[in-house]
């Protein structure tokens, strides 16, 4: 395919932009720190991303500053508190130009580094939860404090609501949203709360239109993690990689859709394939594209990345000079994929 030249106004949307209707400005490009936490286990298999150099993950962040990056996302639970240790210490004097989102309700034991299924919501796990959070990163607010179980009983949102605006009054947080996937959850927490944000996967193999139509609907931020499938749209993976069994990606955990056994699914390779060229035009690289189609699909989305080194920054930040696909390009992504039109 050939490329297309860039249009007046693509450029527009790389603009920072607001959490929801908060005051809270941040780039369109975000940097999930999931990965910098390094090993850590949920019920017994892996859950990080493997060994991690704390140094460069420091430096990672500092470039990601210097590039226009000023949103990481983070949680607790990543390394069982070091991800979020890692920020304190690399946004040290430098905490007023980044905006932190972290996350809550996962219980763990950060000594031996496990997680577990077990969620707790209560008003005095989550105060002390955010306090522990403020300690490791080195703050005294949270710009972003996000629920992080996706399913939580209806009978208890309104006392996590209750919680989170109580944080809010104290300074401790400026905004809240919530992590989940389930769109019926999501719209009952928009009603009924002063939430900014809701974070959920989307990238250019599984959409999610529902949750896209209502954030546009709530004005809420869409942030968008697995922008990358785990790793599969970098293109370094094809249906001989087996990935390391430190690696979450090569546990077996159920939610772990695009890889099984420690091997990239063939039926997401195949589609990656199929829609290559598109994402790579105008000098594109896979990574670049893949944040391209993100940004393509709707004005409120922000995409959060799993970075850990400073190359990894460097390109992904690059992304924000090409900005979003063009719609005709969204359409045949579509086409190629099957699915119905989503071009926002």
């Amino acid at each position: 395919m050939g490329s297309i030249p860039m249009r007046k106004g693509r450029k527009d949307q790389m603009q920072k932009k607001r959490l929801g209707k908060s005051e809270i400005e941040v780039s369109p490009l975000g940097f999930g720190c999931w990965a910098i936490g390094g090993p850590f286990w949920l019920d017994g298999l892996p859950d990080g991303w493997g060994e991690v150099d704390d140094n460069e993950s420091i430096r990672a962040i500092q470039r990601a500053l210097e590039l226009g990056i000023n949103f990481f996302d983070t949680a607790d639970v990543y390394g069982t508190g070091h991800s979020e240790e890692v920020i304190g210490r690399a946004l040290k004097g430098r905490r007023h130009e980044a905006v932190i989102a972290t996350k809550f309700g996962f219980t763990y034991d950060a000594a031996s580094r496990n997680v577990y299924t077990k969620v707790d919501l209560s008003p005095d796990y989550i105060r002390t939860a955010c306090e522990a959070s403020l300690k490791r990163l080195a703050t005294d607010y949270i710009d972003l404090y996000q629920i992080h179980p996706g399913d939580i009983p209806w009978e208890q949102l309104d006392s996590v609501i209750e919680s989170l605006e109580e944080l809010k009054q104290k300074g401790w947080i400026r905004a809240y949203g919530w992590s989940t996937s389930n769109t019926e959850g999501a719209e009952a927490f928009a009603k009924r709360s002063s939430a900014v944000s809701i974070q959920h996967g989307l990238n250019v193999l599984i959409d999610d239109s529902a949750m896209i139509d209502l954030c546009e609907r709530y004005q809420l931020s869409s942030i968008n993690n697995a922008p990358l499938a785990m790793g599969l749209l970098s293109g370094k993976f094809n249906k001989a990689t087996q990935i390391s069994s430190d690696d979450v990606r090569g546990s077996s955990h159920k939610w772990v859709i695009y890889f099984k056994d420690g091997k990239p699914k063939a039926e997401y390779l195949d589609a990656l394939d199929a829609v290559r060229d598109i994402l790579t035009s105008e000098n594109r690289s896979l990574v670049q594209g893949a944040l391209a189609w993100i940004w393509g699909r709707s004005g409120m989305t922000i995409p959060i990345p799993g970075l850990k080194t400073v190359k990894q920054v460097e390109e992904a930040a690059k992304a924000m000079e090409f900005g979003p696909l063009a719609p005709e390009q969204m359409q045949e992504i579509d086409v190629i994929l099957r699915r119905g039109s989503v071009a926002g």
